[in-house]
């Protein structure tokens, strides 16, 4: 009876083969797409930009937000009128024609509980990504408001949606 014997060698160069070969295949996949937003405010009450890639499909990401701006109004303490809500989006809606993106953050430290939030809504103008709509924010300290209501502002803000 005789052997067939496969030297090391090409052992080696068939298993180096099948390796790539799996390599290949699962670099292969199945492509998905992605998008991005970025919408913008600039009025007598407030400056903000915020901007972001999307995941494609119902259910997809939103990757490395980016939220930063800053309250114009007098009266409010800096700590809240300083924003950065690149970690504080609490809801989004994008399904086309709409946009909405809802943003909250609460004091942090040893002052008195306040708070920032700011929902900002778009509808898409065509097919060409742009959106315009309005935005709402509002601003409550525990102490230093005079009236102890909430400040709260509008005004218009234009996004581009691909």
């Amino acid at each position: 009876m005789h052997k067939t014997m496969v030297s090391l060698p090409l052992m080696i160069h068939r298993l180096q083969l099948m390796a790539s070969f799996l390599m290949l295949s699962c670099m292969f996949g199945p492509a998905f797409a992605t998008g991005g937003f970025s919408c913008t405010v600039d009025d007598a009450n407030l400056k903000f930009e915020t901007g972001s890639a999307l995941g494609a499909g119902m259910g997809a990401p939103i990757l490395n937000l980016e939220a930063k701006g800053e309250i114009k109004l007098k009266g409010v303490a800096a700590d809240l009128a300083k924003l950065d809500f690149s970690k504080h989006l609490v809801h989004s809606w994008m399904a086309y024609p709409d946009t909405r993106l809802h943003f909250y953050r609460e004091r942090e430290a040893d002052k008195p509980h306040g708070y920032v939030e700011l929902i900002l809504s778009a509808v898409s103008a065509g097919d060409e990504g742009e959106a315009f709509g309005t935005y709402e924010f509002t601003v409550f300290e525990a102490e230093g408001s005079a009236s102890g209501e909430p400040l709260k502002a509008t005004g218009k803000v234009s996004c581009f949606v691909e």
